[in-house]
């Protein structure tokens, strides 16, 4: 018989088997590097945030999980996001549908507690696209000389940050969260591991006793045979406003004499404007004479788990101010619970679902279209372009296009 429940602390041996049989380039393989991995899942565990789930098959384990209950800025709302992470099967059970029954209990689990959307990385974006998981943004790896980056003409708020700022950095980060879309509020395990790693480096921007901005990088060498030669990898950057981005920035411009070039992954589509230079050193050339500035790859999937509950969520949202009612049909096959049509009320910009009544035109896509659309990865206009969403109501696609536009893309910066 299958069940799924959580996962006992005297059973994290048998997680930690599974987990590296599954993901052998972890390379735990020595007794040493087990009790280490063993050490840090049992702290992991105890974290309120984070539950560990398994798949027993006649009470032995065939399959696990992560699950971590995150608060996530979606559009203008902030709102419970389910998260999963660690969908690992067990070698000897593969094609056995232990990943599905995984998946499917992560989604009833939140839509169940009263989420309305959740969001993974996933190992192959197909066999969760096949799952109603919708594409997110895009991740852009920028390779630049420091040199070439437009900058400002001081640095003088610029300080180290230790483990004694950490409540700054905590609501700088916020305040950045809150100007955003997508953005994960930082659980406290991971802003206390920004400070346990001695190869992290962080340094900030301080104005009149208030941090209103931070950079957090490591260096990585360039060559295994000369110790002088270093690029500085961009983990994080946060800022507040203008004259602290420009300050971070010339820290970073000014760090030329001893790297040999920035590496910074971002989600930002227009960072490029801030390259006086945007070439990556590949020389590379594209379709002629495009000159190769990034490489890019897709992340962060999300799921709708519940339609109705999502308009509920973002009851106090602006839909771009447009007035407008539609039969919004979603089809949804993993998950038939949440597959349906529903009667959506737009007027001067808030939406609300209504029980019957007539509409002015009606959308039908399905629901991986539907949660890249209402995360704001994707506009509504490209959707009924490409085929993968309909409107009955063609003199309609201005005015429903700016009803789903979302001003900025989601972003992520919290890994799990």
């Amino acid at each position: 018989m299958r069940t799924i429940r959580d996962v006992r602390e005297d059973e994290l041996a048998e997680f930690l088997r599974i987990t590296v049989e599954a993901f052998p380039g972890m390379k735990v393989v020595s007794p040493e590097d087990k009790e280490r991995m063993h050490e840090r899942l049992a702290a992991v565990s105890r974290e309120p945030i984070v539950h560990f789930v398994a798949v027993y098959e006649d009470e032995q384990m065939v399959g696990i999980m992560r699950m971590y209950d995150f608060t996530m800025k979606l559009r203008s709302a902030r709102t419970l996001v389910g998260g999963v992470g660690g969908v690992a099967v067990d070698l000897r059970r593969k094609k056995e549908k232990v990943a599905a029954d995984l998946i499917g209990h992560f989604l009833r689990h939140y839509r169940e507690r009263g989420a309305a959307m959740t969001a993974l990385y996933p190992f192959r974006p197909d066999f969760y696209r096949r799952m109603g998981f919708g594409y997110g943004s895009k991740m852009y790896r920028y390779s630049f000389l420091p040199g070439g980056l437009l900058h400002g003409r001081a640095k003088s708020h610029i300080v180290n940050l230790t483990a004694d700022d950490k409540a700054d950095v905590a609501a700088c980060y916020d305040r950045f969260l809150e100007r955003t879309n997508g953005l994960i509020e930082l659980p406290p395990h991971v802003l206390s591991a920004l400070f346990s790693d001695p190869a992290l480096k962080m340094v900030g921007y301080r104005a009149n006793g208030r941090l209103e901005g931070y950079l957090l990088f490591r260096f990585e060498p360039l060559r295994d045979d000369n110790f002088l030669q270093n690029n500085l990898v961009i983990r994080a950057l946060v800022y507040d406003h203008t004259a602290a981005l420009h300050e971070l920035l010339t820290y970073l411009h000014t760090q030329a004499d001893q790297v040999s070039r920035v590496i910074y992954e971002t989600q930002d589509e227009n960072f490029y404007h801030l390259l006086q230079d945007p070439r990556d050193g590949s020389d590379n050339l594209l379709a002629g004479l495009w000159h190769q500035t990034n490489t890019q790859g897709l992340g962060i999937m999300y799921r709708v788990v519940d339609v109705r509950r999502l308009f509920e969520v973002l009851a106090g949202h602006d839909f771009g101010g447009q007035s407008v009612r539609l039969r919004l049909t979603v089809d949804d096959t993993f998950l038939p619970e949440n597959r349906g049509s529903y009667l959506l009320d737009v007027e001067a910009g808030r939406a609300r679902l209504l029980s019957d009544g007539a509409a002015d035109a009606e959308v039908s896509l399905g629901i991986s279209e539907f949660s890249s659309l209402m995360a704001g990865s994707v506009g509504f206009r490209a959707l009924v372009e490409y085929g993968l969403a309909t409107l009955s109501e063609p003199r309609l696609l201005e005015t429903v296009d700016r009803l789903f536009h979302a001003p900025q893309r989601p972003i992520c910066m919290t890994n799990f």
